[in-house]
């Protein structure tokens, strides 16, 4: 076998940060033993609620050496996304889809990378993920060195919070890696005893009681009489909101007045105005339907 390229973390992480991302770690390719046995104690618990998807493909959760054949290094880059200003009364939306999809904008920035390393590095190969396919980014970015994982399973940076998305490259090249940073949550427990549905387990999110879970992912016509929204129609912070890292993290994403009121307004709009305002958000993940649906059980929560 071929000696893998050499890259200098030094400058991978100068073009990431030219290219715009808040920060890059780097961590070697390899089988994630303790993460396999997590995970698998999690599906067997059910949380995964109706996600069969994420029983799939279990192995290559675990190992990024089954995504790409010539994995050597997982390149983690994360991305703030604290709004300067945020909604203050309910209909909730999820801070993370006030503004542009991070789907697209971090994949695109993974692509810029790509391109800017092979200028000096015309061997250098590598795939982007931004959650389109079965890899574990918030443990990778955890062994880069970019925070650690907090008691409700988001990654912490101490800079950006949890208020961050991630996108990984797995890539053929040998360079530096970063070390894992310490656990700084202690003995704290908000996240935990915020969640008004007793979502967060030592196990991991159970998706059965999770209201981001039940307004993005559960496709029913009805939610189960027993949850609580707590207000909130896309996703839920209310665990991040709770977070005393949150509290101190820099604003990253500028939030118009005008942006801010059409997301106020988000509770008494129609089909046209809703498919305006979650076009190139992360929103456009549900319809119409389902946003009236958890709007009338937000509604029925108050009777």
């Amino acid at each position: 076998m071929d000696t893998p390229l050499y890259i200098p973390a030094s400058y991978i992480k100068q073009k990431a940060t030219e290219i715009g991302f808040d920060n890059c770690g780097i961590a070697q390719a390899e089988h994630l033993n303790d993460f396999s046995e997590q995970y698998l104690r999690w599906l067997t618990l059910g949380y995964n609620a109706d996600m069969h998807y994420m029983e799939q493909n279990i192995e290559k959760r675990s190992n990024p050496t089954l995504l790409a054949g010539e994995a050597q290094s997982v390149i983690s880059v994360i991305v703030g996304y604290k709004p300067s200003q945020n909604l203050s009364q309910a209909p909730f939306v999820a801070q993370y889809a006030y503004s542009e999809d991070y789907h697209k904008k971090i994949k695109t920035m993974l692509f810029r990378l790509i391109n800017a390393i092979q200028t000096n590095y015309p061997t250098f190969k590598a795939t982007a993920y931004v959650d389109t396919a079965p890899i574990s980014d918030k443990i990778w970015a955890q062994r880069s060195g970019l925070g650690w994982i907090g008691k409700h399973t988001l990654l912490i940076n101490a800079q950006l919070g949890s208020w961050l998305n991630i996108g990984e490259l797995v890539c053929n090249i040998k360079t530096e890696y970063d070390k894992p940073i310490a656990n700084s949550c202690g003995e704290c427990t908000k996240c935990i005893d915020i969640c008004p549905n007793g979502a967060i387990t030592n196990s991991g999110i159970n998706a059965n009681k999770c209201i981001a879970y039940h307004t993005i992912e559960n496709k029913a016509e009805q939610l189960p009489s027993h949850i609580n929204l707590a207000g909130y129609v896309f996703g839920c912070d209310i665990c991040q909101k709770a977070c005393p890292h949150n509290a101190k993290a820099e604003a990253k994403i500028e939030i118009t007045n005008e942006k801010l009121k059409e997301l106020e307004n988000i509770g008494n709009i129609d089909e046209t105005a809703f498919k305006k305002i979650r076009k190139n958000t992360a929103m456009d993940r549900i319809k119409y339907a389902q946003l009236l649906r958890n709007i009338e059980k937000n509604n029925n929560n108050k009777k």
